[in-house]
Protein backbone atom coordinates (compact mmCIF):
# COMPACT_ATOMS: atom_id res chain seq x y z
CA UNK A 1 0.00 0.00 0.00
CA UNK A 2 1.19 3.22 -0.81
CA UNK A 3 -0.17 6.86 0.95
CA UNK A 4 -1.82 9.73 -1.19
CA UNK A 5 -2.36 13.05 0.24
CA UNK A 6 -5.67 14.14 -0.72
CA UNK A 7 -5.34 17.35 1.55
CA UNK A 8 -2.75 18.33 4.15
CA UNK A 9 -4.86 17.07 6.57
CA UNK A 10 -6.01 14.08 5.69
CA UNK A 11 -4.04 11.10 4.18
CA UNK A 12 -5.97 8.20 2.32
CA UNK A 13 -5.01 4.31 2.15
CA UNK A 14 -4.77 3.08 -1.83
CA UNK A 15 -3.57 -0.31 -3.29
CA UNK A 16 -0.66 -0.14 -5.48
CA UNK A 17 -2.51 -2.03 -8.43
CA UNK A 18 -5.50 -0.64 -10.40
CA UNK A 19 -8.13 -2.98 -9.61
CA UNK A 20 -8.55 -1.16 -6.45
CA UNK A 21 -12.72 -1.15 -6.51
CA UNK A 22 -12.54 -4.35 -8.82
CA UNK A 23 -11.31 -6.94 -5.82
CA UNK A 24 -14.63 -8.91 -5.75
CA UNK A 25 -16.32 -9.03 -2.15
CA UNK A 26 -16.49 -13.04 -1.94
CA UNK A 27 -19.68 -13.13 0.54
CA UNK A 28 -22.05 -10.43 -1.36
CA UNK A 29 -20.87 -12.69 -4.26
CA UNK A 30 -22.15 -15.83 -2.27
CA UNK A 31 -25.49 -14.12 -1.23
CA UNK A 32 -26.09 -13.13 -5.10
CA UNK A 33 -25.36 -17.04 -5.78
CA UNK A 34 -27.57 -17.98 -3.09
CA UNK A 35 -30.44 -15.33 -4.48
CA UNK A 36 -30.19 -16.82 -7.71
CA UNK A 37 -30.25 -20.44 -6.60
CA UNK A 38 -27.28 -20.86 -9.28
CA UNK A 39 -26.57 -24.59 -9.32
CA UNK A 40 -24.00 -26.98 -9.71
CA UNK A 41 -20.63 -27.66 -7.22
CA UNK A 42 -18.00 -26.14 -5.36
CA UNK A 43 -15.67 -26.32 -8.83
CA UNK A 44 -19.01 -24.34 -10.58
CA UNK A 45 -18.62 -21.60 -8.12
CA UNK A 46 -15.06 -21.08 -8.35
CA UNK A 47 -15.47 -21.01 -11.80
CA UNK A 48 -17.88 -18.16 -11.86
CA UNK A 49 -15.72 -16.16 -9.26
CA UNK A 50 -12.40 -16.89 -11.16
CA UNK A 51 -14.60 -15.62 -14.37
CA UNK A 52 -15.51 -12.48 -12.40
CA UNK A 53 -12.45 -11.49 -11.45
CA UNK A 54 -10.73 -11.70 -15.49
CA UNK A 55 -13.69 -9.52 -16.19
CA UNK A 56 -12.23 -7.13 -13.63
CA UNK A 57 -8.75 -7.76 -14.79
CA UNK A 58 -8.25 -9.80 -11.55
CA UNK A 59 -6.06 -13.02 -12.34
CA UNK A 60 -6.53 -15.93 -10.39
CA UNK A 61 -6.25 -19.63 -10.03
CA UNK A 62 -8.54 -22.62 -9.03
CA UNK A 63 -7.01 -23.94 -6.10
CA UNK A 64 -7.24 -28.07 -5.54
CA UNK A 65 -6.43 -28.46 -1.66
CA UNK A 66 -7.72 -29.64 1.49
CA UNK A 67 -9.89 -27.88 4.37
CA UNK A 68 -8.98 -29.11 7.31
CA UNK A 69 -11.23 -28.49 10.85
CA UNK A 70 -10.86 -30.08 14.23
CA UNK A 71 -13.67 -32.89 12.94
CA UNK A 72 -12.39 -33.82 9.62
CA UNK A 73 -10.45 -33.12 6.54
CA UNK A 74 -12.78 -32.61 3.00
CA UNK A 75 -10.47 -32.18 -0.49
CA UNK A 76 -11.77 -28.38 -1.27
CA UNK A 77 -11.31 -26.28 -3.80
CA UNK A 78 -11.08 -22.58 -3.87
CA UNK A 79 -10.01 -19.24 -6.23
CA UNK A 80 -6.17 -17.71 -5.50
CA UNK A 81 -5.42 -14.14 -6.63
CA UNK A 82 -2.04 -14.17 -8.50
CA UNK A 83 -0.76 -10.68 -7.64
CA UNK A 84 -1.71 -11.17 -4.21
CA UNK A 85 -2.13 -14.27 -2.87
CA UNK A 86 -5.55 -13.68 -1.63
CA UNK A 87 -7.36 -17.20 -0.71
CA UNK A 88 -11.07 -16.35 -1.59
CA UNK A 89 -13.16 -19.13 -0.68
CA UNK A 90 -16.23 -18.77 -2.42
CA UNK A 91 -17.18 -22.78 -1.55
CA UNK A 92 -17.34 -21.85 2.44
CA UNK A 93 -19.17 -18.14 2.09
CA UNK A 94 -22.13 -20.14 0.33
CA UNK A 95 -21.90 -23.23 3.17
CA UNK A 96 -21.86 -20.53 5.64
CA UNK A 97 -25.05 -19.21 4.15
CA UNK A 98 -27.24 -22.73 4.14
CA UNK A 99 -25.70 -23.43 7.39
CA UNK A 100 -24.59 -20.27 9.82
CA UNK A 101 -23.33 -22.61 12.09
CA UNK A 102 -20.46 -23.20 9.60
CA UNK A 103 -19.22 -19.84 10.55
CA UNK A 104 -18.16 -20.81 14.11
CA UNK A 105 -15.71 -23.46 13.06
CA UNK A 106 -12.27 -23.21 12.48
CA UNK A 107 -10.84 -24.05 9.64
CA UNK A 108 -7.27 -24.10 7.46
CA UNK A 109 -7.06 -24.30 3.75
CA UNK A 110 -4.00 -26.36 2.86
CA UNK A 111 -2.57 -26.85 -1.03
CA UNK A 112 -1.20 -29.85 0.10
CA UNK A 113 -2.26 -32.80 2.88
CA UNK A 114 0.01 -32.31 5.64
CA UNK A 115 2.19 -34.87 6.16
CA UNK A 116 2.05 -36.48 9.97
CA UNK A 117 -1.85 -35.91 10.92
CA UNK A 118 -3.29 -37.98 12.83
CA UNK A 119 -6.77 -37.90 14.41
CA UNK A 120 -7.65 -38.09 17.94
CA UNK A 121 -7.57 -41.69 17.93
CA UNK A 122 -3.82 -41.20 16.92
CA UNK A 123 -4.50 -42.85 13.16
CA UNK A 124 -4.27 -41.08 9.64
CA UNK A 125 -7.56 -39.32 9.22
CA UNK A 126 -9.86 -40.02 6.48
CA UNK A 127 -10.67 -37.36 3.56
CA UNK A 128 -13.99 -36.67 2.85
CA UNK A 129 -14.04 -36.63 -1.25
CA UNK A 130 -16.62 -36.00 -3.66
CA UNK A 131 -15.86 -37.53 -6.92
CA UNK A 132 -17.62 -35.56 -9.21
CA UNK A 133 -15.89 -32.46 -8.02
CA UNK A 134 -12.51 -34.15 -9.07
CA UNK A 135 -13.60 -34.77 -12.44
CA UNK A 136 -15.23 -31.32 -12.50
CA UNK A 137 -12.20 -29.73 -11.57
CA UNK A 138 -10.00 -31.85 -14.17
CA UNK A 139 -12.19 -31.06 -17.04
CA UNK A 140 -12.50 -28.07 -16.20
CA UNK A 141 -8.09 -28.08 -15.76
CA UNK A 142 -8.08 -29.71 -19.39
CA UNK A 143 -11.20 -28.13 -21.27
CA UNK A 144 -12.70 -25.09 -20.22
CA UNK A 145 -14.66 -24.81 -23.23
CA UNK A 146 -16.46 -28.48 -22.19
CA UNK A 147 -16.49 -27.57 -18.82
CA UNK A 148 -18.28 -24.32 -19.60
CA UNK A 149 -20.73 -26.16 -22.04
CA UNK A 150 -21.65 -29.06 -19.52
CA UNK A 151 -22.19 -26.59 -16.98
CA UNK A 152 -25.80 -25.94 -15.72
CA UNK A 153 -27.13 -22.79 -17.62
CA UNK A 154 -27.56 -20.64 -14.29
CA UNK A 155 -23.96 -21.21 -13.92
CA UNK A 156 -22.73 -20.07 -17.17
CA UNK A 157 -24.94 -16.88 -17.40
CA UNK A 158 -24.51 -15.70 -13.69
CA UNK A 159 -23.05 -11.94 -13.66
Amino acid sequence: MRLRPLDNRRVCWTLKTTHVRSIMDVKRTAMRMKLHKIAGSVVHHCAVLRKLLAEKGVKSTIIHGYCISSGEICEHYWVRTDDEGLDLDIGYELACLYNPDLASIKTFLSDEFPPGLKDANGKEPMVLRQEDNTRLFELYETDPVTFWKDAPKDVRTFR
